[in-house]
């Protein structure tokens, strides 16, 4: 039997600062097989740098054998002699039947028919008989003609004018990188979200801001999703629903039309990097004032600072529906409410909330003040143009008379927002 993989040795002999200095998986190729005349079990590791394979004996020569990991993809195999620790990384489903097969060796369960593969005539799998885990189509004749193999894990398909996404990149269930840049595409079908593993999704430079469709955002997405980039799409908002991907780290909004930020970008508990530069904005939402960011790009925008006043008198507030309450709470609580779930006006009621900076939601019962933002208090780098300055202006909802008296009493004390 044979599984490609990625391998380290370890050596258990040297200390651990140099038994693991360096350590890189490389593409290997692990054989389990069966001497012809002998009968004694091995297993033979196959790499790039050694052709003719390391043999290592099974026979009372395995110390332990790792298995805690193997949903991941990942085991490990601790040999007495010599005292190497392989470290296996392959895919889950022929991994799992490896170790299987593997256990059954060491317990000498296996039988002649389960086990063939001889030992004198193993070689290593052939680079044209791998598994295909990345492809490239940056022009129509390299469009597969079978269609997309299984095993994709990386699929860039670039300047080939695409209008639409094909149906078949709905299969890969092992995708995790899908670039579509440089083509016409207009709208995004719903089943992109179906999608196990997706992490990574790059759509720069189509004209996904015509279809206005934002259905496909949320499904296995909300889990996975951590990489975004819409920039160069004519887009002129950016939608509601992006606060349904929870894992996003970075988001990519630049060269488009864009002339307000969804409030609920600040709900966005894991974004670190966020680029939104020429585009039309005049404001931020006050939501973007609780965020920690690594990287801010809103260079080359429309924002005009406002003066620094004191902060108004907010009169009384009326008391909220019960519509509202309920509302929030169950956008405080996080409770997933699927198409279907809810009648549409419901849904689309909850998809229309605003945030106070609190990060409670809003609706109809609310105070809104307009003052000016630092950038370098949200995050480490901000990117700005010749002659812009670091501060804009932020529109704040505040979900009670409490939230903004503390708001503007904090920015009175220590002025870290308003210069």
């Amino acid at each position: 039997m044979k599984i490609v993989c990625n391998t380290f040795v370890g050596h258990r002999l040297l200390p651990n600062t140099l038994a693991h200095k360096g350590r890189k998986h490389v593409k290997s190729t692990l054989a389990l097989c069966k001497h012809p005349k002998s009968g004694e079990y091995s297993i033979i590791l196959f790499t790039n740098k050694n052709q003719n394979g390391t043999k290592y004996s099974i026979k009372n020569n395995i110390k332990q054998l790792l298995t805690k990991f193997a949903n991941d993809g990942k085991c490990t195999v601790q040999f007495k002699i010599p005292e190497h620790d392989l470290y296996i990384n392959s895919d889950p489903i022929p991994l799992k039947a490896f170790i299987h097969l593997f256990k059954r060796v060491i317990e000498n369960k296996v039988s002649d028919k389960e086990l063939t593969t001889s030992s004198l005539s193993v070689t290593a799998v052939k680079p044209k008989d791998m598994p295909v885990v990345s492809l490239t189509i940056s022009k129509r004749s390299d469009y597969p003609s079978k269609g997309f193999p299984k095993t994709l894990e990386q699929l860039y398909i670039n300047k080939i004018d695409r209008c639409t996404i094909d149906k078949g990149i709905f299969n890969l269930t092992r995708l995790k990188i899908l670039d579509l840049s440089y083509n016409l595409i207009e709208k995004i079908p719903c089943e992109l979200n179906t999608l196990p593993n997706l992490g990574e999704l790059y759509l720069s430079h189509n004209l996904i801001g015509k279809g206005k469709s934002w259905d496909w955002i949320g499904g296995n997405l909300t889990n996975t999703l951590h990489t975004l980039d819409l920039s160069y799409n004519e887009i002129e908002f950016i939608p509601r629903e992006i606060i349904r991907l929870p894992q996003l780290r970075s988001l990519n909004f630049n060269y488009n039309l864009l002339q307000t930020v969804t409030p609920g970008i600040g709900k966005l508990p894991n974004l670190r990097v966020f680029s939104a530069s020429n585009n039309g904005l005049y404001t931020l939402p006050g939501s973007m004032k609780g965020m920690c960011l690594l990287s801010l790009d809103v260079s080359q925008n429309n924002f005009h600072q406002y003066d620094n006043r004191p902060a108004p008198s907010a009169g009384v507030l009326q008391v909220c529906t019960l519509k509202e309450y309920a509302a929030r709470k169950v956008l405080g609580a996080r409770l997933p409410y699927p198409p279907g779930s809810l009648p549409i006006t419901v849904i689309s009621y909850l998809d229309g909330a605003n945030f106070c900076v609190c990060g409670k939601a809003v609706f109809d019962i609310y105070v809104q003040s307009t003052h000016n933002l630092m950038l370098s208090a949200i995050a480490e780098s901000v990117s700005t143009s010749s002659g812009e300055k670091m501060y804009v202006p932020v529109d704040t909802l505040f979900c009670s008379l409490r939230c903004y008296r503390n708001t503007f009493r904090n920015r009175n004390q220590r002025n870290p927002i308003v210069r």
